[in-house]
């Protein structure tokens, strides 16, 4: 069998508490182990700030999952992303095109290793003190300079009042 491996990241109500988050994230990880394919990590990011509204909602919390499988496993997430009414915004990505089993086995037991070692060293602590998300948002888009220019039409109009007295004393 042909595994492919994916990256998908969704973003979840933020009034759902941990509980139902870990159900959710659980029920998406099934979905990938009835399709056959191979969780690798699972990662809770937390409850972050959106860069814009999603469904009215100004926060979210993110969840990330690495995988390898089928396309038919992203069909069925995605199919079931969309209705999800929890589910604010999803997103799939291609990592590999072609990846063997022994390979993602050991990265998943690694990465395994790793999760044990970090939550004994910093037990306790939220899971939002994880390193930064950097997703590049449609507010850091718009601080660079090519949003300048949409400015100075803006204050052409302004001319033209003082044109239309000019037309009112024609009309009187």
């Amino acid at each position: 069998m042909k595994l492919r491996r994916y990256e998908t990241v969704f973003i979840i109500h933020p009034d759902l508490n941990d509980e139902e988050v870990s159900a959710l994230t659980d029920r998406y990880c099934e979905i990938i182990a009835a399709y056959k394919g191979v969780l690798v990590k699972v990662d809770r990011w937390g409850k972050r700030k959106l860069a814009y509204l999603i469904r009215k909602q100004s926060k979210g919390t993110y969840v990330l999952l690495d995988y390898a499988g089928s396309s038919a496993v992203v069909s069925e997430m995605e199919r079931n992303f969309k209705i999800d009414d929890h589910v604010l915004k999803y997103m799939t990505i291609l990592k590999n095109e072609n990846v063997s089993l022994q390979d993602l086995e050991k990265e998943a037991t690694q990465s395994k290793e790793k999760a044990e070692g970090s939550t004994a060293e910093t037990s306790g602590a939220p899971s939002e003190t994880r390193a930064p998300l950097t997703v590049v948002s449609p507010a850091s888009l718009s601080a660079q300079p090519a949003a300048q220019p949409a400015v100075q039409p803006a204050a052409q109009p302004a001319a033209e009042p003082a044109a239309e007295p000019a037309v009112k004393e024609q009309g009187e």
